[in-house]
């Protein structure tokens, strides 16, 4: 249990709660009676400023009454300057002012944090306070992640349907191009998405389809792995031969370091997958993220990904592995 002692080592702890830095977003942490962190829900600024930007609020304030939060703590992560208003930010906590005690609002501006509606320059000094370093082992729990992955998924309604009815054609493609040819253009569409500079809905909806196949999921993954080109197609082809066994040691683990930028790009995409999709669909790339922390030593990250997959798909095996490596490989 991780017990938070002010907003400023709150707004430090934000991106290991969520896996990465925010950006443009409203993240709301929400606390029990004693600080103890019960969740944290991330959206996108854009989406609560669309049409159906106060419906997305009111999603925020029903999980705060489910969580039985006693605070709410609503942080706006944002370049633009600090005189001018955050809209979302103030969308989410009026909503919240209806199902939490105590809400309260700061501002997150160029490694910088403030409260808007502090005129007190001894709380709040021009300029907002400096963002504090994070304590190295807080020892977060998953809940926070399993919140943001299973209610707030981020991309708009329209864009999660694109991406379901893009899953759902390369699903039916499989039949056409039959079980092999289908596992190499799935990969071939991974490869692709890693060196390329954005993803739209409807990518995110194939490859995460793909991704359902368990022998195209672990040649994604080993593909990360510099110079494993004959694994990649060991794995994806279904072989258990030599180029696979030269890649990944005991335990699951890369005998050679991931490539830290495709890796970087592919905690994007997984990302992304999980903002436009659920279920089934998105489990593979919460486990796949689960993979990924457990090959950089973030134990933490490493649980909390597995369980978010297994909420999405109980019972879904890479996940169960993860979590029994770390549970096996001592106190986190």
């Amino acid at each position: 249990m991780t017990v938070i002692t002010g907003p400023g080592e709150l707004v430090a702890l934000v991106p290991r709660m969520l896996g990465f830095e925010p950006a443009d977003s409203v993240v709301t942490v929400l606390l029990g009676d004693a600080g103890a962190v019960l969740a944290a829900l991330r959206v996108d600024r854009r989406d609560l400023l669309a049409d159906d930007g106060p419906d997305l609020a009111l999603q925020v304030a029903a999980q705060a009454a489910r969580d039985g939060a006693a605070r709410a703590l609503v942080l706006g992560f944002t370049d633009e300057p600090a005189d001018r208003r955050c809209d979302a930010l103030d969308r989410v906590a009026d909503a919240l002012a209806d199902t939490v005690g105590e809400v309260g609002s700061w501002r997150v501006t160029a490694g910088r944090y403030f409260c808007p509606d502090c005129t007190d320059p001894r709380c709040c000094p021009p300029g907002g306070r400096a963002v504090p370093a994070a304590r190295p082992d807080p020892g977060l729990d998953g809940r926070w992640r399993r919140a943001w992955a299973r209610d707030l998924r981020s991309a708009p309604a329209e864009e999660r349907r694109k991406s379901v009815r893009a899953a759902q054609r390369w699903e039916a493609r499989a039949s056409a191009l039959g079980p092999a040819g289908w596992r190499v253009r799935s990969v071939e569409t991974w490869l692709v998405a890693l060196g390329s500079d954005g993803w739209n809905a409807a990518l995110l909806g194939r490859i995460a389809a793909g991704l359902a196949d368990v022998r195209v999921r672990d040649a994604a993954l080993i593909a990360l792995v510099p110079g494993a080109d004959a694994a990649v197609a060991e794995a994806r082809d279904g072989r258990d031969g030599e180029a696979v066994a030269a890649v990944l040691g005991a335990g699951l683990t890369p005998r050679s370091a991931p490539d830290p930028v495709r890796s970087a790009r592919a905690r994007e995409l997984l990302a992304g997958i999980l903002d436009h999709l659920a279920g089934e669909r998105a489990a593979p790339a919460a486990a796949m993220l689960a993979v990924l922390a457990w090959w950089t030593s973030d134990r933490d990250g490493a649980v909390a990904w597995s369980e978010v997959a297994l909420e999405l798909q109980p019972g879904y095996r890479l996940a169960g592995l993860v979590r029994a490596l770390v549970e096996t490989s001592g106190e986190r």
